[in-house]
C-alpha cells in the first residue's frame, strides 16, 4: 500500500475539524447544564489552552494511521466467479458500486447521512487484480467486509 500523503493530510485537517466540533458542543453542553454561564476558566484549570490544543493536533494527526487500513481475503475461486456474493456482501452492507475499473472497483456508502458522519471517508476500495483480493478503506467497514466476503465465499457451506 502506498502512502497518499495528500489523502492523509485532508483526513487529518477532517478530524482536527471534527474534534473541534465536538470539543466545542460538550463544553457548550457542560456550560449550559452548570447554570454559571460560559467560562473557561471554570470548566479548565488555567494553563490548559495549549494542552488542549496540543491534544486535538495529536489526535487528529495519528488517528488517520489507525482508522484506516488495508486488509487482503483470499478467495477459493476466482474473482469473477465470486463477483455476484462480493457484490452481494456489499450490497447487504449498503454500499453502492461508484466507480468499476479493470482491476478494482470503488463503493461508497448509500445513505447521505452516515457518509456525513463519517466526513466523506467512507471509499471502499475493492482491488481484484489478484488472488487474494484486497479492501482498503475504514478499519471498520473493511475488517466487517472482510469477513462477511470470506464467510459468502466458503465452499464448505450448504447453499440449498
Amino acid at each position: 500500500m502506498k502512502f497518499n500523503f495528500q489523502q492523509y493530510l485532508t483526513r487529518v485537517i477532517k478530524y482536527l475539524i471534527y474534534l473541534a466540533i465536538v470539543f466545542t458542543l460538550v463544553v457548550a453542553i457542560f456550560s449550559l447544564t452548570s447554570g454559571s454561564g460560559f467560562s473557561f476558566s471554570t470548566l479548565f484549570r488555567e494553563g490548559t489552552e495549549i494542552q488542549i490544543i496540543i491534544f486535538l493536533l495529536a489526535m487528529s494527526i495519528i488517528y488517520p494511521f489507525f482508522g484506516y487500513a488495508k486488509k487482503k481475503v483470499y478467495l477459493n475461486k476466482s474473482y469473477q466467479e465470486d463477483k455476484a456474493k462480493i457484490a452481494d456482501v456489499f450490497d447487504k452492507s449498503r454500499f453502492s458500486v461508484e466507480f468499476e475499473g479493470t482491476t478494482s472497483t470503488t463503493f461508497r456508502h448509500k445513505s447521505v447521512v452516515v457518509r456525513m458522519f463519517r466526513m466523506f471517508e467512507d471509499r471502499i476500495v475493492l482491488d481484484f487484480s489478484d488472488n487474494p483480493i484486497s479492501l482498503e478503506g475504514q478499519r471498520k467497514d473493511v475488517y466487517r467486509i472482510a469477513r462477511m466476503i470470506e464467510y459468502a465465499v466458503r465452499d464448505d457451506r450448504n447453499d440449498g
